[in-house]
């Protein structure tokens, strides 16, 4: 793995530190991952993957399923280049980079989320420029996600943690509900709704 210029300081919140993975440990995760051990899969989707999924959700504005489908690609990067590495920093920025490359081609084959959104929301060219400034600035876009979140219900936040932050499949959660997989859609899809609506509020508000 090669060392990432960029910083990773901010890249994947909760995990750049450098004393929170010890380095013999990253060593043999990392080889474990670079031959498809199953342990060791488990593993890493436990400790780095709602990270890098909170990354990915915050450079899609709040677009879950263009985050879960960013984070399916980032997984398949790290099968097919995972090697061995004892350098935390270098770790985490190479996940940034699989990450970004995951994001990119996933938004190759879409049309641009916030397009979309001021088209079926009508969202004034004024809100939508001032919101498409503060793509650049990680920060900002992940203190406004938490804020985002924070509006919601609690039976809405919930929903959506389940879903895509710990990775429940829509049978599951369904059943958990008691409620029909269609009827479970609908909450999902009323649910972020709501999360772009207070993200696009949040965000507008930094012109």
């Amino acid at each position: 793995m090669e060392a990432i210029a960029s910083p990773v300081t901010a890249v994947l919140p909760g995990i750049h530190q450098e004393s929170e993975v010890s380095v013999p440990h990253l060593r043999e995760l990392t080889v474990a991952l670079a031959r498809g051990d199953d342990a060791a899969w488990a593993e890493f989707h436990r400790d780095y993957g709602p990270e890098i999924f909170r990354y990915l959700l915050g450079g899609t504005r709040g677009d879950y399923d263009l985050a879960a489908e960013a984070l399916q690609q980032t997984y398949l990067r790290v099968a097919k280049y995972a090697r061995p590495c004892d350098d935390p920093r270098q770790f985490v920025g190479w996940l940034h980079t699989l990450a970004s490359s995951g994001l990119n081609d996933c938004r190759r084959r879409q049309k641009s989320f916030w397009r979309r959104f001021a088209t079926t929301n009508h969202v004034d060219e004024a809100a939508t420029a001032s919101i498409e400034l503060t793509q650049t600035h990680s920060d900002q876009v992940f203190a406004a996600l938490d804020q985002a979140l924070a509006q919601l219900s609690a039976e809405e936040r919930s929903l959506l943690q389940e879903k895509y932050l710990a990775g429940m499949d829509i049978r599951s959660l369904a059943i958990r509900l008691d409620i029909t997989p269609k009827a479970l859609e609908s909450r999902l899809t009323r649910a972020r709704a709501e999360l772009r609506r207070q993200l696009a509020a949040i965000l507008s508000r930094h012109e």
